[in-house]
């Protein structure tokens, strides 16, 4: 915390820091090193206890310029990772008594000297002898990399990288090498208090992004066209210096037309309307998944149809039945299974499909889906674990009386962590338990 802390006294002490557009890039920086602090605090305090638990006592990372491994965002990334040069093999290793994280390869930052206190160029002769050298000395009986058939943050190796790899280290030890899924799963979902403070800003920043958009700040009935909406969130993640997650979502429901209306045509908002909105952002490297929903009020109404409050209405309890079976050791797939038919059972017609969320939106970790293996693979078949950050993503769906039995669906996400003792979800912001109103004058 010590570059954070810096970093805010000079700004403090400088007039510079006064003049908006450098006020800009000393929060930008503010926050960089800050989200770096918290990246080397969670691998100071939770890598190695990873790795043991998956028994693996060498985990290499490969990667090189123009085809980065996503991990790693994990140990640095923007601004202190460099160009990650030609051929670049970032190592850790467990010596029974310190984790020891070694760098070999060119082109590096001397900031990365916090994530790898020890890192060594090669030139001419390349990185293939220094490799040899490292693994011979520390004889590893486990050897995790980045390969995965349907994990991609764990599928980071390209098939020129591994061979290389595979090359550089002999038959002896490749023999040794694995997949790095389970610890990358262990390590991600180990969330830190600090990660959680991130993760609370970044969703309480979002629901009011959301507030504010579905509102009459931003919303004349009848003048007002979905991309007018989808500006204003656009500009509100710009002016709040907030990274870019995802372009927002936006789609009308409406009494008479089957299905979503979205911005193709970029169609006018008029009372009467039911209002979607799905969107995220990213703040110093966490993400947020939020969706939201708002009725545009006719002049003469002051709440929405009771058919839409009823379908709502269940909505919430179906967000409530989520939370309550995110509990560690539960599995993805069973879980929706478990939530659609206690719905069913209160006559609610639910459908599920959340997911982890935090440093990607589709986290590494757990699904609530169908076990499809060709397309969601591992994920559905994860158990949730403590600490980890979610999307609790469903919809609901029914007929609504005053829409001529229409009918409607009412598609919902909010942020949550599942608890330290793994009992529960707690939702991080709201969740939304009202339609948000939107007034037509008269």
């Amino acid at each position: 915390m010590k570059r954070f802390l810096l970093i805010s006294v000079l700004c403090m002490a400088s007039t510079f820091c006064q003049n908006g557009d450098s006020q800009w890039n000393t929060q930008a920086l503010q926050r960089l090193m800050h989200e770096w602090d918290v990246k080397l605090e969670k691998m100071e305090l939770h890598l190695q206890a990873s790795m043991r638990r998956n028994e693996i006592d060498m985990w290499i990372i490969m990667s090189r310029e123009f085809n980065v491994d996503p991990m790693l965002q994990m140990f640095g990334d923007y601004g202190i990772s460099g160009w990650y040069g030609h051929r670049n093999a970032y190592i850790f290793f467990d010596t029974g008594n310190k984790l020891e994280r070694t760098l070999i390869g060119t082109h590096q930052s001397g900031r990365m000297k916090d994530f790898f206190p020890t890192i060594i160029s090669y030139g001419q002769e390349g990185l293939k002898p220094h490799l040899q050298k490292f693994i011979n000395k520390r004889n590893p009986k486990k050897i995790a990399i980045n390969r995965s058939r349907t994990v991609s943050m764990a599928d980071g190796i390209t098939v020129e990288m591994l061979k290389f790899l595979e090359d550089a280290i002999g038959e002896k030890y490749a023999s040794r090498l694995t997949s790095a899924q389970p610890v990358i799963f262990d390590y991600i979902n180990h969330r830190t208090p600090a990660e959680l403070a991130i993760e609370k800003e970044a969703s309480h920043r979002t629901w009011f992004i959301l507030k504010r958009a579905f509102s009459n700040e931003v919303v004349t009935p009848n003048k007002t066209r979905l991309m007018d909406i989808y500006g204003f969130i656009l500009q509100e993640w710009q002016d709040q210096n907030l990274e870019f997650n995802f372009s927002p979502g936006i789609t009308i429901y409406r009494r008479g037309v089957k299905g979503g209306i979205d911005d193709t045509e970029n169609p006018l908002v008029i009372p009467g309307d039911l209002l979607h909105v799905d969107f995220g952002v990213r703040l110093m490297g966490l993400v947020t998944d939020q969706q939201h929903v708002a009725y545009v009020l006719h002049p003469d109404e002051t709440e929405p149809p009771d058919g839409l409050q009823k379908l709502f209405q269940q909505s919430v309890i179906v967000g409530d039945l989520f939370a309550e079976e995110l509990k560690a050791g539960n599995i993805g797939y069973e879980i929706k299974k478990t939530i659609e038919s206690r719905a069913q059972k209160m006559g609610i017609q639910s459908s599920i499909y959340g997911h982890t969320q935090g440093n990607w939106v589709h986290g590494a970790g757990a699904r609530v889906v169908f076990d499809w293996p060709d397309r969601y693979g591992d994920f559905a078949r994860e158990p949730v674990r403590p600490t980890e950050f979610w999307s609790i993503e469903y919809s609901v769906q029914g007929k609504v009386p005053e829409w001529d039995n229409q009918m409607v669906r009412i598609p919902r996400e909010e942020d949550a962590v599942i608890e330290e003792d793994g009992s529960k979800a707690t939702f991080i912001m709201g969740p939304q338990k009202k339609l948000w109103l939107i007034e037509s004058k008269k």
